[in-house]
């Protein structure tokens, strides 16, 4: 067995060469033989990934990826389709995808999975055809993305993060918002729109209730711009999973959906910078194969 390592070392719980040390021993224990994926930039580890899996017998092969959302969402297009299973250790700053699947958040118990874990295929979202694992964002969320974290360390939660958000947040205008979802129109004022393949925004955090990842559905979650403490109300719902209980805020399940806004505005994909709409988005079923908790 091989397995090709995929490794942020920008990420939060990468703690320099001795836990990607640690990692690879017990690999070579079990094994499975590593061997590093190079890149200097998310785009060349994608590249050498992808040409790495062409040079493989993929049967025998599996990737094991260190890091976050981030790092996930960079080596999806290398990946998708393959049938290649993808183990994830934690590490990032949300980990969201791991939350979602189960994977645990220690190093050793996460490694674990990646070794005796059963295969699971599950969804990806595009949005303007890049991929997606579990929440697109439009509007106010993605404005932080581009314009308040810092891209090594997209911790929104920290307070010095927090505090830039709620000033973004206070003066914020929403834009005009028109989607269209399988023949569905929604238009509204909103300041944010999240296009969901999955349930969870963060590892803990499940800010679209109902979503799922192996669906073959889109969640759309439309929040109306009312006034800045309305949309504070709507954040407190998010963050405690409850979405559909505040005034304004509106859901519609989807293969396919288009947003226009006017005027323009930032989108991110799983934390990234996506530019700006409008925008289409598309699930593509069972696009991905994952290693899940057995």
């Amino acid at each position: 067995m091989r397995a090709l390592v995929v490794c942020n070392p920008h990420a939060g719980g990468v703690r320099g060469e001795a836990a990607l040390a640690r990692i690879e021993r017990r690999l070579r224990q079990a094994r499975v033989e590593p061997e590093r994926v190079p890149g200097a930039d998310p785009s060349s580890v994608c590249g050498n990934l992808r040409a790495m899996l062409q040079c493989s017998e993929r049967e025998r092969t599996r990737v094991v990826c260190i890091g976050g959302d981030g790092t996930i969402n960079g080596i999806l297009p290398a990946l998708m389709g393959t049938g290649v299973p993808l183990a994830i250790i934690p590490a990032g700053t949300f980990n969201a995808l791991a939350g979602e699947l189960g994977i645990p958040r220690d190093f050793d118990r996460a490694l674990s999975v990646a070794l005796t874990g059963r295969l699971r295929a599950i969804d990806i979202g595009l949005a303007n055809g890049k991929p997606f694992c579990q929440i697109a964002g439009v509007g106010f969320d993605a404005a932080a993305v581009h314009t308040v974290l810092p891209q090594r360390n997209k911790n929104l939660l920290s307070p010095a993060a927090l505090i830039r958000g709620l000033r973004l947040l206070a003066g914020y205008r929403p834009p005009w918002v028109r989607v269209t979802a399988d023949g569905v129109v929604l238009e509204s004022r909103a300041w944010l729109a999240l296009i969901c393949n999955a349930s969870r925004y963060t590892y803990s955090i499940r800010a679209a209730p109902g979503a799922r990842v192996d669906d073959a559905l889109l969640d759309l979650w439309l929040f109306e711009g009312r006034s800045p403490a309305h949309a504070a109300r709507q954040v407190a719902a998010i963050l405690w999973g409850r979405a559909g209980t505040v005034a304004g805020a509106h859901r519609v399940q989807a293969r396919g959906i288009k947003l226009a806004s006017d005027p323009r505005v930032f989108l991110h994909c799983d934390g990234d910078a996506a530019g700006t709409t409008p925008a289409e988005f598309e699930v593509v079923p069972a696009a991905l194969t994952v290693i899940a908790p057995a």
